[in-house]
């Protein structure tokens, strides 16, 4: 693998979550220099909150054919999704493997990831961590407990300013930094950029699953251990669960609350702006909760400790018309375009972001093309990446109401949704934000002639 010269400018990355370490990791390979600046600590920065990511076909590929993922077994693929209602009554059986796109003759792949496990195997391709599989805190090319908070564009480089006051000079900057983005603040600061709450509410967390126990033994009587229990008006929400590794679900209950809560709740970058729960908290608002639901549902929220769950609001942008750049500076995922997760494609679309906007800056920098830095990233931000974006975000806002609704109209029909309409009908409209992934990686990959998979 190519390195590169410490006495270079490098490409300055902040955040390091996995559109961080995507973005890292396709400079890497062609011997770019970077840094990638994360607030966290080292050894908070995978740590396992229970966090599940769903997986679509682009970023699956990206990972995996592109970035060298494969065989590493980071991603747990779908098979069956057992659809219920809360009481546990069968809706329907999806076989997830089987299942295509319209006008697609190929067999999709489909899965879930657990956000710190695909931390670790994206950081272990970068070698950075050391034998004893700790990550490294003596690598320049990784800085923990250290953010930036600021930068200025200059004639042929941008200065950027770290929270301790030091200042760096950089070919580019790179915010992977999430929805509190501060660069995005800095970027925006004489607009107003305020966050938009999407009117739902999610209790989110990992359950260890202990051979033997009674979840053991529930489990087992069920045909999948991919869950998805759809609500009614008098049981309203929405509870998704996923085995992301061997015994180990993370899972989610999503309620509608009309009342918005704290955005950034709390510090602790692990829960991503929710806050933890207290033990009387989660009695009060899970164990009374779902006292009626299904056995395995009970189960699965009863078991991990309260300080093992997370509650966090859903929300996106008032303002979906702001640049993602500004001269040599670019915002991706969260911190570019932040969404409801109730299509699935946040984190799909900010791998694709990390892997985009890193090979046409790398283009650029090793003068494969005509194209400068700040052209580079203006062709990163394209008008149609922006509509197409826009629109999976607002998608999402709607499949939030529906599927956390507490009105007996909605709750019937994504019954009847589930239920009757085919599963291929139904994962089409949801890899529809995935489509704009695969057209968006498809248009770099051909400006840049490279093959085209």
């Amino acid at each position: 693998m190519p390195r590169f010269h410490r006495n270079e400018n490098p490409v300055i990355i902040a955040g390091a979550g996995p559109c961080g370490l995507v973005a890292a990791l396709t400079l890497e390979k062609a011997g770019i220099p970077y840094v990638i600046y994360e607030r966290t600590t080292t050894e908070k920065l995978c740590s396992n909150a229970g966090s599940g990511i769903d997986m679509a076909p682009t970023a699956i590929k990206i990972l995996d054919d592109y970035l060298g993922l494969a065989g590493k077994n980071w991603m747990a693929p779908y098979e069956i999704m057992y659809i219920s209602d809360m009481k546990g009554k069968q809706i329907a059986l999806w076989d997830m493997p089987s299942l295509k796109l319209k006008k697609d003759s190929e067999r999709l792949s489909f899965g879930t990831a657990n956000r710190a496990r695909l931390q670790h195997n994206l950081l272990d391709a970068l070698n950075l961590k050391d034998v004893n599989g700790d990550i490294k805190n003596d690598d320049d090319r990784l800085i923990c407990s250290t953010s930036v908070v600021g930068y200025q564009n200059l004639d042929g480089l941008v200065r950027v300013e770290l929270n301790d006051g030091t200042k760096v000079d950089a070919l580019a900057l790179l915010a992977c930094d999430g929805i509190h983005s501060a660069i995005r603040k800095h970027m925006h600061k004489d607009v107003d950029d305020s966050l938009n709450y999407c009117g739902q509410e999610c209790w989110w967390g990992k359950t260890t699953v202990k051979p033997g126990s009674e979840l053991s033994e529930e489990l087992k009587r069920l045909p999948s251990t991919s869950m998805v229990a759809i609500g009614t008006n008098e049981m309203p929400g929405a509870f998704f669960s996923d085995e992301v590794a061997p015994n180990e679900h993370a899972w989610g209950y999503v309620l509608a609350n009309k009342t918005p809560p704290n955005a950034n709740a709390t510090n602790d970058l692990t829960r991503r702006g929710g806050s933890v729960l207290t033990t009387e908290e989660k009695k009060r608002e899970i164990d009374e909760v779902i006292a009626d639901r299904s056995k395995v549902l009970q189960l699965m929220l009863q078991e991990p400790s309260a300080d093992e769950i997370t509650r966090a609001g859903f929300f996106d942008r008032k303002n979906l018309d702001l640049s993602y750049i500004n001269g040599r500076v670019a915002l991706l995922g969260d911190a570019a375009h932040p969404q409801s997760p109730m299509m699935g494609q946040g984190a799909n679309m900010a791998i694709a972001d990390g892997y985009v906007a890193a090979s046409r800056l790398l283009a650029a920098l090793k003068g494969t093309n005509d194209s400068t830095v700040e052209q580079a990233l203006l062709d990163y931000d394209c008008k149609l990446r922006r509509k197409e974006n826009n629109i999976v975000i607002k998608k999402a806002r709607k499949y939030g109401n529906w599927a956390a609704s507490k009105t007996r109209f909605r709750c019937f029909c994504m019954k009847m949704m589930c239920k009757y309409m085919p599963p291929s009908m139904l994962v089409t409209e949801m890899m529809s934000g995935d489509k704009s992934n695969k057209k968006f990686v498809h248009a770099m990959r051909k400006d840049l002639q490279l093959e085209v998979m």
